[in-house]
């Protein structure tokens, strides 16, 4: 990972992007547009150094950043 350590809600994006969620259904479980759940991706991507969310994903993996993902956690 980078130097920019990811934020919860990026955290959280990541874990439903792991859950098999859409960038739809992302954006209609965390309450933002899908533009936004969009945005994440890129910054995410960014922060990690990698162009694919796949390459994320396997990081994400390596690195422990998938833990459950709770409904009512603060995002």
């Amino acid at each position: 990972m980078q130097n920019t350590p990811l934020t919860r809600r990026e955290i959280t994006v990541l874990r439903l992007v792991a859950k098999g969620m859409s960038a739809k259904l992302i954006a209609q479980n965390i309450h933002v547009t899908t533009r936004t759940v969009h945005y994440f991706f890129a910054t995410i991507k960014n922060k990690m150094g990698v162009s694919t969310m796949e390459e994320v994903m396997f990081i994400a993996g390596r690195d422990d950043l998938l833990g459950e993902y709770l409904p009512d956690e603060e995002i």
